[in-house]
């Protein structure tokens, strides 16, 4: 792909292409497992790691048991190991963090079952460390960012600082970015993850990649936004997230009087501007078919 590092170019690029936001699950994994050494350079300002910056870094994916695989596939987005002794799994979360807690505890606890290798000595095995970094795009979190250990109430002793849970509010460091002028690097990557535009993207990661790494992560942003199967993907993904909206069940249960039903007709109009079908909206919202080609003609005559 060829193109200058340039903001007009990018301001161009955004009038006639959507950026897949990297929060995207899909989109995270592509970008992020295709380029190690910016993955790299993200965990080293995010997470207080002790590694050079010629540290060994690889996919774990392949070594994970069979078992585990389906599980793993559906929750963990990557999982990687630093110079053969410090694990991270990295979560991308858009529920409230308390809601997926419990899940990720237990998921860690897999994870760290599995560290040990059967020719190893004791000092070996406790000299690995685990972290699970949890990238939290619910945009309602109150949680900035938390460290989690297992901790003793009475004792008020930390019993395995090897193991913990990092917490990271997307939304809330943008504030920090934006809003409160914060401009330290593990700032500026959490950042990068929600950025809305190419411009954005772009703007960002020349703050703390090098030339050549801006390129590459700006190359693998706009090839995937023109995937069309992630495209596809991403799509049904908004539109499932939008079905289970509590203002589609709000409106259902309602009866949808006057005010809950302009509610599901704007609902309706962002699911006809995603192309969604006539048939699936109705499905969505308990509008009738005829209600939506209605609201669908009225739209075209808008546009037009």
């Amino acid at each position: 792909m060829t193109f200058k590092l340039e903001i007009e170019y990018f301001e161009q690029l955004d009038e006639k292409l959507t950026l897949v936001p990297l929060t995207y699950d899909k989109a995270f994994k592509r970008i992020f497992r295709t380029n190690l050494d910016i993955l790299k350079e993200f965990l080293k300002d995010v997470i207080p790691l002790d590694i050079d910056k010629d540290c060994n870094i690889r996919l774990m994916d392949g070594e994970l048991p069979k078992e585990n695989m389906k599980e793993k596939g559906r929750i963990v987005d990557i999982y990687i190991v630093l110079d053969g002794k410090i694990y991270v799994d990295i979560e991308m979360n858009k529920s409230k963090f308390e809601t997926v807690l419990q899940r990720n505890i237990k998921y860690k606890d897999k994870l760290s079952s599995m560290l040990p290798e059967s020719d190893e000595d004791f000092k070996a095995i406790t000299s690995k460390k685990l972290y699970q970094l949890n990238l939290n795009a619910y945009p309602f979190e109150k949680i900035l960012d938390d460290i989690i250990v297992l901790y003793g109430l009475k004792t008020h002793k930390i019993y395995s600082s090897d193991e913990c849970m990092i917490v990271k509010s997307l939304e809330r460091y943008r504030d920090l970015y934006y809003n409160k002028g914060n401009k330290e690097r593990d700032v500026i990557w959490l950042t990068i993850l929600i950025s809305r535009t190419f411009t954005e993207l772009y703007e960002l990661s020349k703050q703390i990649l090098s030339k050549d790494q801006v390129k590459k992560l700006m190359e693998a942003a706009i090839s995937m936004s023109k995937d069309g199967f992630i495209l596809h993907e991403w799509q049904k993904d908004k539109f499932d997230a939008l079905v289970k909206y509590n203002e589609i069940e709000d409106a259902k249960k309602e009866g949808r009087t006057e005010g809950t039903k302009e509610k599901t007709f704007e609902i309706a109009k962002n699911l006809l501007n995603m192309k969604m079908s006539i048939e699936d909206i109705s499905k969505a919202t308990g509008l009738t078919e005829n209600e939506i080609k209605k609201l669908n003609d009225n739209k075209n005559d808008t546009d037009n």
